[in-house]
């Protein structure tokens, strides 16, 4: 060993003698602080038995009344007691007696007899009744506190240049008190004065410093037998550290190693020994288990961290381990759970090394916290499952269901699966915005989860519509529960603000009776039969099978014409018809005031195919805006395509859906596609049914305002069909009134189609607005229009409907 080490094992035994030092110092140091206190401690308990004695006496006293002694030149009539009658009262035999105070009785036993036991009493109070108990300076502060409300009063003061403990304590007024003391406005239970005690202190004093230079004589020994020890045990240090000093700095090196990488571990790493005590607990740990390293270190780490159902299991594998060796855990990554400090189990990821060393092996985990993995993915798993909407399950999740309920079918089992459509939905969402849609497929979902089963499956098949599978139970009982839903849909009221809607369902049920039908098909059973039931009227249930061959071929019609619809914009298969629209009074051969763009399908083999057989479809599967947007986008190409004004009419109307009228980015495009070069905007007319625009009025009202702005007019087509036509035309800027067809082409047979037309036209004259009227079929009807006064007419009579590309040698 060298010099230098030597010398700093010398000085820290210098430093440890110092330290001994300073704590045999401090210990005397204690040593006689307590004994002082000891002191202190035995003079109150002292000083408190003579006040308990003085106290005693004086209880005894005003508990039997009245003492009397000889009346004496040292015992007089006491003048402070002259109130009482019986202050002096004669014996039988004619000896006189005096009432004597009980605090005199005290006083004179303290002055008479206190040199035989050195301690001194008083009773005293602010205003006494004897000279002689009138208090000193500290028995007068010592009153005042009492008064205060303080139960105890001791000091140590001196006396006479002696040292005396003093106390006090409250002399409680009780009635026999009120004896002697009656009139000085004492009062029963309250303090009226105090019992002091003057214990000398000489005496403890001197019992005290022969304690204190004992124990000091027993310190001075054991820091001799310190620091010999010291010495002798720096040098045995000493050549110790010479054999040892290489080891020890390798096993520094690498402690620094290992400490480093436990602290700055993002993981918990924990090791433990073969009895699982805990001796390594990294900050990662103190952060994931809630425990300081200093509580855990040398405790079991199944007490501290694993479950208690997963315990036994613990201790069982480590000793399974322990004695057969089996590595099955060991250094395999499995995940588990764990518990915190306040009893919380939580899931881990687990990572367990072994670590053989001479003595026993070591085991260290490392372990992660995947709570957050845990919650995202499920997180993530019901988002993928469910409608961010409802919190139903979403269509996807539903079908699989519906699968997984098919693929368990056991024979006899009987199921019901229901497609529920909402009627007037549309209108809510168009009327009071998507926030108002929204709340209310929220609310509405709410309804339906509380009437529906705990183990049915219902789930928000997408926009307004919802799929129900009802479990374990026939067609009729199934039938029962779309009839309460039926009920609850009813009874329910959606309020938005300041308006109340009443709601309706569409239902339509199919049995699931066989394990062989497929979901496509059920589904497609359910929506088809719901269809139907919106046709029939709305608010209805129909119930089919998979049987049901006219629902089967509806269903798969409508499917054949999306697939048509779609190629036919992919093949380019739409064509552009017209039709003229011209002045009842015109002359023959005067030009047609306008033309209405017709659409047409070519199929596949070549025929034509009139709007009424794929519209309705369209409508159904949300692909009417996809037409509209390309019967706007053609119409207006060809026009501007076609700048010889003088050769066309002054007017072209176009047929809007219902869906583009509320749809705002439609709205956005008509405004774009207005700007194509060459294209007069007032050259536009668009129609709208009178039904869009009453179901969709504040969205219609916004849309014909913004677009005729731009220079656009507006026809409302089948005018006269709704029973509420007069009241919403005011609200409505529109151009031109097309009377409905219904009315035109039975005029000149049902006069009271005539009283309508008569009525409707003269209503739009007194509005400002031009009437056209349709389905003209023959001259008869072509003159009860110009007796009428109609402006404007069309129909198969004036003029076919003809290709667009044949302009302008198709009729017009």
């Amino acid at each position: 060993m060298s010099p230098k080490d030597n010398t700093s094992i010398f000085s820290y035994a210098l430093a440890l003698s110092i330290l001994w030092s300073a704590s045999i110092g401090t210990i005397a140091v204690w040593t006689v602080s307590e004994e002082k206190n000891s002191t202190l401690n035995l003079a109150t308990a002292e000083a408190r038995a003579y006040f308990n004695k003085d106290q005693a006496m004086r209880l005894w006293a005003t508990e039997h009344g009245r003492i009397y002694v000889p009346a004496t030149d040292r015992y007089p009539p006491d003048p402070n007691l002259a109130h009482i009658p019986e202050r002096d009262i004669e014996t039988p035999s004619g000896i006189a007696l005096t009432l004597i105070n009980p605090a005199r009785i005290i006083r004179e036993l303290d002055q008479n007899y206190g040199h035989l036991y050195g301690v001194t009493g008083k009773v005293t109070s602010l205003s006494p009744l004897a000279r002689e108990n009138i208090p000193d300076e500290w028995e007068k502060q010592a009153l005042y506190r009492l008064m205060n409300g303080e139960k105890e009063v001791f000091e140590l003061t001196n006396i006479n240049g002696d040292e005396y403990l003093r106390l006090m304590q409250p002399l409680m007024v009780n009635t026999g008190c009120l004896l002697c003391h009656g009139g000085q406005d004492f009062e029963a239970g309250k303090p009226g004065g105090g019992i002091g005690i003057a214990l000398p202190m000489k005496q403890l004093r001197e019992q005290e410093a022969a304690a204190i230079v004992s124990k000091i004589a027993i310190l001075l020994i054991l820091w001799f037998l310190g620091i010999a020890s010291l010495i002798v045990g720096a040098w045995i240090i000493s050549r110790q550290v010479a054999v040892r000093q290489g080891m020890l700095q390798k096993l520094q090196r690498s402690e620094k190693r290992k400490s480093a990488i436990l602290d700055t571990a993002l993981d918990a790493i924990i090791t433990i020994d073969q009895k699982d005590l805990i001796l390594e607990f990294n900050p990662a740990a103190e952060k994931i288990f809630g425990y300081a390293r200093e509580e855990v270190i040398g405790k079991k780490m199944a007490e501290l961290i694993v479950p208690e159902s997963l315990r036994q299991q613990h201790y069982e594998g480590l000793q399974r381990h322990l004695l057969t060796s089996e590595t099955t855990i060991i250094g395999t990554r499995i995940e588990t759970t764990a518990m915190r400090s306040d009893g919380a189990e939580f899931p881990i990821e687990l990572t367990i090394t072994r670590i053989d060393q001479e003595d026993a092996p070591l085991f260290t985990a490392y372990l992660r916290d995947i709570t957050i993995n845990r919650q995202m993915a499920q997180q993530l798993l019901h988002q993928a499952s469910h409608d961010y909407l409802t919190s139903l399950l979403n269509r996807h999740s539903f079908e699989q269901s519906l699968q997984r309920l098919l693929d368990n079918m056991s024979p006899g089992s009987q199921h019901c699966l229901m497609y529920l459509d909402l009627d007037r939905f549309k209108l809510i969402n168009d009327s009071c915005g998507h926030a108002a849609g929204d709340e209310l497929l929220r609310q509405l979902a709410v309804l339906l989860a509380n009437e529906t089963g705990e183990h049915d499956i219902l789930g928000r098949l997408g926009g307004d519509e919802f799929g129900l599978v009802v479990k374990d139970r026939t067609q009729e009982q199934a039938l029962q529960v779309a009839r309460q839903l039926l009920k609850g849909i009813q009874e329910f009221r959606f309020y938005w603000e300041d308006k109340i809607f009443s709601l309706g369902m569409s239902i339509g049920l199919v049995s699931i009776s066989d394990a062989g039908q497929s979901v496509t098909n059920l589904l497609r059973l359910a929506d088809a039969a719901c269809y139907r039931a919106k046709e029939e009227g709305r608010n209805r249930i129909i119930v089919t099978s998979q049987f049901d061959g006219e629902i089967l071929q509806r269903r798969r019609g409508e499917i054949d014409w999306i697939n048509s619809i779609e190629s036919a914009f992919d093949q380019n298969r739409f064509v552009l018809y017209q039709q003229p629209i011209v002045r009842v009074e015109a002359d023959p051969g005067e030009k047609p005031m306008g033309m209405e763009i017709l659409l047409r399908m070519i199929d596949p083999d070549g025929n034509l195919v009139t709007p009424d057989k794929f519209l309705p479809p369209a409508e159904r599967y949300n692909l009417i805006s996809v037409i509209d947007r390309w019967v706007v986008r053609s119409t207006f190409l060809w026009l501007a395509n076609h700048p010889e004004r003088s050769t066309l009419p002054a007017l072209t109307t176009i047929n809007l859906s219902g869906a583009s009228v509320a749809d705002p980015l439609f709205l956005d495009f008509v405004l774009e596609q207005l700007q194509t070069p060459n294209l007069p905007p007032n050259s536009i007319c668009l129609e709208i049914t009178e039904t869009v625009a009453i179901t969709n009025l504040s969205k219609a009202r916004r849309f014909i305002t913004e677009l005729h702005d731009a220079g656009c007019l507006f026809a409302l087509d089948d005018f006269g069909s709704g029973m509420s036509s007069y009241g919403y035309l005011k609200d409505l800027p529109v151009d031109f009134l097309k009377i409905d067809g219904q009315f035109v082409q039975d005029m000149d047979k049902d006069p009271i189609s005539l009283a309508m037309i008569k009525s409707i036209n003269e209503i739009g004259q007194i509005m400002g607005k031009k009437t056209i009227a349709e389905f003209v079929g023959n001259r008869e009807i072509l003159e009860l229009l110009r007796e009428t006064r109609v402006d404007y007419a069309q129909g198969f009579y004036l003029g076919e409907p003809a290709p667009l590309e044949d302009f302008p040698h198709s009729g017009l």
